[in-house]
């Protein structure tokens, strides 16, 4: 899973996140934590990982995490509270953190049925193999397995993907709007909330 991360952080890095949520955090503690979360998340219920590899060299140049449609784990920690009771990686900007993960994890339950839909929680390409079609080879197949369950879809778009959601057929339902500006960046970061109806 360290390729994973690799892959999310080099695919991110201009995300405004990114560089707020952990300005002063120790890189080598944030890939530990990076992994961990992908290694975490590899055995939860419904995640599926799908990979993009260069036949000739075997290298991992980008990958997508998928949420199938399944029932969740009724002993679960609600999340929220996880998100607010956690600790935080030292160096952290932990209103910022907390606001950023509630209100992403608010987003998701507000338009997904865990047992009926389908959610794409990450996509990340490598930037020299960006614009070269990888994103849509991971969307397709399970688009397409979506469309034969008559099954939606949900994905949180931000600026640099959505072009590629509302291409494979995702509509804009919702926002959220993200505050930078007390830590030196933006107001109103947007990230939109997609659905997909089945085809």
């Amino acid at each position: 899973m360290a390729t994973c991360a690799d892959i999310f952080d080099e695919a991110f890095a201009d995300d405004p996140a990114m560089t707020y949520l952990h300005p002063r955090s120790d890189p080598k503690v944030l890939k530990d934590k990076s992994i961990q979360n992908f290694e975490k998340s590899f055995t939860a219920p419904g995640v599926k990982y799908f990979k993009v590899i260069i036949e000739e060299t075997s290298e991992i140049v980008a990958f997508s995490k998928w949420v199938y449609p399944h029932t969740p784990d009724p002993s679960a920690e609600d999340p929220e509270t996880v998100i607010r009771t956690q600790q935080h990686i030292p160096g952290s900007n932990d209103d910022l953190v907390v606001e950023f993960f509630t209100k992403f994890l608010r987003g998701r339950r507000k338009w997904v049925v865990p047992e009926t839909h389908y959610f794409m929680s990450i996509l990340a390409v490598r930037l020299k193999y960006q614009r070269k079609g990888l994103g849509s080879m991971l969307l397709t197949p399970v688009l397409e397995q979506a469309d034969m369950e008559n099954a939606k879809a949900f994905v949180q778009g931000s600026a640099q993907g959505i072009g590629l959601y509302l291409k494979h057929g995702w509509e804009e339902v919702d926002e959220i709007l993200m505050d930078y500006s007390p830590y030196g960046g933006t107001a109103d970061v947007k990230t939109a909330l997609l659905v997909r109806e089945p085809r």
